[in-house]
């Protein structure tokens, strides 16, 4: 795949990991409504995950700081495999379960992701972060196209097998990163805010995306196929197939040179992600149809925000701070989308029309990106790599 042997490695874990999470977690929002939570309840402990993420994140980062980056990241996996039995325990009729649930996920991302992000943007390859990504993103397509299904299957069969099968894998996928060469990361002074305003910005346009946009979609989806798992893992599973090809193609065009033509070109593809899900989402034939057209170019998402976020993270002055300010931005933006759905969903507005708050959050990102890409002057071999001209 590339010449960067850890870089393989991490897409292998990437793999692994995505397919714990397809088999049962990527239900997660499903499984609260099949446990009696209203839509708008189930964005509530949603948004008092993302709060509690906050909120401990300053013990992750002491975690970071005394056991290192790799024992912090092994943590952060095991962790990550332990929320799945909890997923299974979820019963609106004993909101501990509900709050165990909640407890098990916060803790679990808030050490993984800010280490994970860190070892990715620290082992990579500036000049080839957009083609880096784009595979990693395709490898974890693969898994998304394969595990919703068998997951779907599984939880209307017997949910324990699906939850069950997920922990393995998880667990599974600690092996691959064992053999990372997890770079040193010195955590020394702050250096204030400033080196890392804009991660912080750009996963809080993120956050709000992912928990509004996309979870609101997911809630479209079970609902037009009356709430079975089977018909919406099938669904996600061909969804992701039709995204593979986005993500590898634009991480290319991005390391050619024309990562700003990227952001524009992404910004056109999201729009018309969002008014094809909200003119088709009225039929369970128009739901399928928009999943599969509208994914194929959500492709385009991830390689443009993420080589701009790995990149400002990897020449900035430390990996693992930008990741932890980053990923509490993150938290920001996720809590307010949740804040905001739960309070439309509850006052009687339809989740379609919800769809369209994505368009300003796109809008801002865009013009975020466009600034950073075209911060990195090329005249310069550190502007030069941060556009994507140079290896």
């Amino acid at each position: 795949m590339f010449r960067n042997p850890d870089i393989n490695r991490l897409a292998v874990h990437a793999g692994l990991r995505q397919f714990a999470w397809g088999l049962a977690g990527i239900f997660f929002f499903a499984v609260l409504l099949r446990a009696g939570l209203s839509p708008a309840g189930a964005f509530l402990a949603l948004g008092a995950m993302l709060g509690l993420r906050l909120v401990t994140r300053p013990a992750a980062f002491a975690l970071i700081r005394g056991a290192g980056l790799r024992n912090a990241m092994l943590v952060g996996c095991v962790l990550f495999a332990c929320q799945f039995p909890v997923l299974a325990l979820v019963d609106a009729g004993r909101p501990w379960t509900i709050a165990a649930y909640v407890l098990a996920v916060a803790v679990a991302d808030v050490v993984y992701w800010t280490c994970y992000h860190a070892v990715f943007a620290a082992a990579g390859d500036v000049g080839e972060r957009g083609a880096q990504v784009g595979v990693r993103t395709v490898v974890m397509v693969l898994a998304d196209t394969v595990a919703p299904v068998v997951g779907g299957l599984l939880l209307t069969w017997h949910g324990w097998a699906a939850f069950a099968a997920a922990t393995v894998v998880a667990l599974i996928a600690i092996v691959p990163f064992g053999g990372v060469s997890v770079p040193d990361v010195v955590i020394g002074e702050d250096h204030g805010p400033a080196p890392f305003r804009d991660g912080v910005r750009l996963f809080a346009t993120d956050g709000f995306l992912m928990c509004g946009f996309v979870v609101t979609w997911g809630l479209i989806m079970f609902e037009a196929f009356d709430r079975r798992f089977d018909a919406f893992g099938g669904l996600l599973g061909a969804a992701a197939l039709a995204g593979a090809v986005g993500g590898l193609v634009l991480g290319r065009l991005i390391d050619a040179g024309h990562a700003a033509r990227a952001v524009w070109l992404n910004l056109a593809a999201m729009t018309a992600v969002v008014l094809l899900r909200v003119g088709l989402a009225g039929t369970p034939t128009g739901v399928v149809v928009a999943a599969l057209a509208s994914t194929a170019l959500f492709g385009l998402y991830t390689p443009t925000l993420m080589t701009a976020v790995y990149n400002a993270a990897k020449t900035s002055p430390c990996a693992v701070r930008f990741h932890y300010r980053a990923e509490a931005g993150w938290d920001v933006g996720g809590i307010a989308a949740c804040l905001v759905t739960a309070a439309a969903l509850a006052g009687g507005v339809s989740a379609r029309l919800l769809l369209l708050a994505a368009l300003p959050a796109l809008v801002a990102q865009a013009l975020l990106l466009h600034r950073r890409y075209a911060a990195a002057t090329p005249d310069t071999p550190t502007g030069a790599a941060l556009a994507g001209r140079i290896d």
